[in-house]
């Protein structure tokens, strides 16, 4: 399934860091403490940066009932994972937004947690394990997109499937909160937890800021906006382009450059603002009778100051899904933080994660 397109440079490193350690060995830890724990410090560091910059996240993609989908993938250390993420995207929903949250909780798990990220159909251009680029033109509704991702999560759940099955998680951000309801909706007895992030799961187009930007994502409007943006690629040079992403300042310098490389293009936009209008249409009034039955899988995090998902959906949560943990942001986070607080999000999400696993790693350890 989630073939590494190339292991040579992960292999190459874990060879260095067993020879470092054997190196090492001989000495007794008084000795190594005092005269070469620098510099064991510093080579196991810069072996690790290494390691991080160069095979992490592995990128893939792999075909799911006939859609190719761009797959961004961290394997554990160890031979067997013990905990599996699936990281659902809210919208625009490319999988690279996710890379310094994913990697920061990765991190802290490393020996023992797989973590897969698989971006929306027809959100971006990526390179196939055959290193051309893929450029699909279709767009997709919010059922075709949900639909696929529930076969994207039953061929993960059928990969793991072992004697020793690894606990399964999903983790969803924004809109892809939604997308993790509905495949627990299905798959429920297969899922161990569900992590919903700033969950925009009810009646999206009655908050601020779909009211604010509903205008965007009539038919008529958005193929306007998709035939501007090709338009734009078609006038000016890319580095013009860049210039002008970056000066919006509404993303940082690594998610200016990803927008305009994997998403700015007319197929890409016109699919988000198609999925976008679905959201208005379609997520309407709350499952409260799911969250009643099924509330317990849940850990629900929402914002204070967030125009997506208002602090009565908050309130209206916290009394339905008595079972499940709700809690509210204590540390000013944003709804959007993959755009500049992915390291405090992840630092959240590796506190409840700690939670479902610590006790239970330490004892198979």
């Amino acid at each position: 399934m989630l073939v590494p397109i190339d292991t040579a440079a992960v292999k190459r490193i874990e060879s260095q860091m067993d020879a470092l350690v054997l190196k090492y060995s001989e000495y007794d830890w008084q000795t190594m403490l005092s005269v070469h724990g620098n510099d064991y410090c510093k080579q196991a560091d810069m072996l690790l940066d290494e390691y991080r910059q160069i095979a992490l996240p592995l990128r893939t993609s792999w075909l799911v009932s006939g859609e190719l989908r761009e797959t961004l993938y961290w394997p554990c250390r160890s031979r067997q994972a013990r905990a599996v993420i699936l990281m659902i995207p809210g919208n625009p929903g490319l999988a690279d937004f996710y890379i310094d949250f994913c990697t920061a909780i990765h991190d802290e798990f490393i020996e023992h947690m797989d973590i897969i990220c698989v971006s929306h159909l027809g959100h971006t251009r990526f390179g196939d394990n055959r290193g051309l680029v893929y450029r699909n033109k279709k767009t997709y509704n919010l059922e075709e997109q949900v639909e696929n991702m529930i076969s994207v999560f039953d061929k993960i759940d059928k990969e793991y499937a072992q004697a020793d099955r690894p606990k399964m998680f999903l983790c969803g951000h924004s809109v892809g909160c939604y997308f993790a309801q509905k495949i627990c909706e299905c798959r429920s007895a297969r899922i161990d937890r569900v992590f919903s992030l700033f969950p925009a799961i009810e009646s999206i187009g009655m908050t601020p800021r779909g009211r604010e930007l509903w205008f965007l994502f009539q038919p008529g409007v958005r193929h306007v906006l998709a035939g501007v943006v090709d338009m734009i690629r078609w006038l000016f040079p890319l580095r013009v382009i860049h210039a002008m992403v970056n000066a919006s300042k509404s993303l940082n310098a690594d998610n200016s450059h990803l927008v305009v490389d994997k998403m700015l293009h007319g197929p890409c936009v016109n699919s988000v603002l198609r999925m976008a209008a679905d959201e208005m249409r379609k997520i309407s009034g709350l499952n409260e009778e799911f969250y009643r039955t099924f509330g317990h899988k849940f850990v629900m995090y929402y914002g204070r100051n967030d125009n997506w998902v208002p602090l009565e959906c908050f309130e209206k949560m916290r009394q339905v899904n008595t079972g499940g943990k709700v809690t509210l942001c204590e540390n000013n986070i944003s709804h959007a933080f993959v755009t500049s607080q992915s390291e405090d999000m992840a630092l959240v999400m590796t506190g409840l994660l700690k939670d479902e696993l610590h006790i239970e790693l330490d004892k198979k350890c």
